[in-house]
């Protein structure tokens, strides 16, 4: 008998629905939050963005009206499904299918951004692919109570398609680990922005410059 270890990776290509994502964030307040992040960080420039790991974009439902009206938005995802999600809510959007760990995009942006993506990836890779493409990067991580030692909190019930989660879990990131890694990459920390959401939990926008 072969035994199928399940991944990450096939939980978002995948396995996720669209429908059981949205429905967990907007419960728990990160959706809210994190299109207050890609607002606050779009507020600041204006040129070709990179909406890195967009999922079926959710935060179109919560985003302050014209907050990308000065930016050409490129979005990504690894699952199709989402991207499909995302240009119902968006027909002009322009979206590409795209594995960050091993990211086939070329070109030159002004700013990228990518929001709870690092929990679920080989980070290092994906902020190297960041880092490659464009001088000013946001990365939206995770930040738990002491108490709580995985990405998932243990006693919220989640929809159907994400129990999987229970089985692997997406892993929390050190936040001097990731500003020393984008040190060595030579991006410099500008903005540090917590919001606070449900179970004590933090959604912390690090906002990265060249130097």
């Amino acid at each position: 008998m072969t035994l199928v270890t399940l991944t990450l990776r096939d939980a978002w290509r995948g396995g996720v629905t669209a429908a059981d994502y949205e429905a967990h964030m907007a419960a728990i307040g990160q959706a809210q939050a994190n299109a207050a992040h890609l607002a606050d960080f779009a507020r600041a420039g204006m040129g070709r963005m990179l909406v890195a790991g967009c999922g079926p974009g959710q935060f179109f439902d919560y985003l302050e009206a014209g907050a990308l009206e000065r930016w050409r938005v490129v979005y990504c995802d690894i699952n199709a499904d989402y991207l499909a999600a995302l240009r119902r809510r968006c027909p002009d959007a322009q979206c590409v299918a795209d594995d960050l760990e091993a990211s086939a995009i070329r070109g030159e942006f002004d700013a990228a951004c990518a929001t709870l993506v690092l929990e679920h990836t080989d980070w290092k890779r994906v902020v190297e692919t960041l880092t490659r493409l464009a001088p000013r990067v946001m990365i939206v991580i995770q930040v738990n109570p002491a108490e709580l030692v995985t990405a998932v909190s243990p006693g919220r019930r989640l929809p159907e398609s994400m129990q999987r989660f229970r089985e692997v879990h997406p892993h929390l990131i050190d936040e001097s680990a990731l500003v020393a890694e984008m040190l060595r990459l030579g991006m410099w920390l500008t903005a540090r922005r917590p919001r606070e959401v449900a179970d004590s939990k933090t959604m912390l926008a690090l906002e990265f410059e060249r130097g």
